[in-house]
């Protein structure tokens, strides 16, 4: 009896609550800092607006954001609790950009045509899709999966594989990323791609892109079903591949 209370309390010991589980929100910065928030964060060109625990709204440059691994811890469903060694992590920012628009604007965006609903009002890690993987099918036109394979290619693309989606009108890629500028390279590519196939063979093109983004580990970097609209937006650059991520990334 002894030994079962103290592995309850040293299971108990490994993680400390400092704000309520399942809420808040932790955004990881490259250089290893945690910023304990009220909710997630919004992009705003190449900066990240964030809502610190104590209420200040603050923001910083996008680069200095892991989104990857940002929305990976976001996902346990840990609210803004820390482990004990993250604890010790210090939280100070230091001075950041003014954002270009101040966030009232936020209000107004509806998320509806050409604007971009503020991803804070969104969960953190939108529910994925079940049968959003490689499928032991290929994609049922051999001229289209010959066609993305060719523009990947060039746009050097190489560690990835394709098949059919979750639907028959889905194409799906599975690209290998490993590093956050990779993720953002194979997101960018393959809009561009789907954007090119689209555009000049609308009648052929299948209706989405369904990406799965893995390590060579095969830990998850990122899952995506992108629209023909979606892959004019970033492929045209009115979206950075960054606010991209955060705002549509469904793990």
């Amino acid at each position: 009896m002894k030994l079962f209370i103290s592995v309850l309390c040293v299971v108990a010991a490994l993680v400390v609550a400092v704000g309520a589980a399942g809420g808040g929100y932790i955004v990881i910065l490259k250089n290893g800092e945690r910023l304990r928030c009220n909710e997630p964060l919004a992009v705003d060109g190449n900066l990240a607006i964030v809502t610190l625990s104590t209420g200040q709204v603050t923001s910083l440059p996008i680069d200095q954001v892991n989104l990857v691994a940002t929305e990976r811890y976001n996902k346990l469903g840990l609210g803004n609790a820390l482990t004990i060694d993250e604890l010790e992590r210090t939280e100070k920012i230091g001075p950041t950009p003014t954002p270009r628009r101040t966030l009232g604007n936020y209000a107004t965006l509806s998320g509806i045509g050409d604007q971009v609903e503020l991803s804070s009002n969104l969960p953190p890690t939108p529910t994925p899709t079940p049968g959003i993987k490689l499928q032991l099918n290929p994609y049922k036109d051999p001229k289209i999966n010959a066609a993305f394979i060719e523009i990947l290619d060039k746009k050097n693309l190489y560690l990835y594989r394709t098949s059919a989606g979750s639907q028959p009108e889905y194409f799906f890629i599975q690209a290998v990323t490993d590093t956050q500028r990779e993720v953002f390279h194979a997101l960018k590519t393959v809009a561009e791609a789907f954007d090119m196939i689209a555009t000049r063979r609308p009648d052929l093109a299948p209706s989405a892109i369904e990406l799965r983004m893995i390590e060579t580990s095969g830990r998850t970097a990122g899952t995506f079903r992108i629209t023909t609209e979606d892959a004019a937006t970033l492929a045209g650059g009115t979206i950075p591949p960054e606010k991209f991520y955060v705002e549509n990334v469904i793990f």
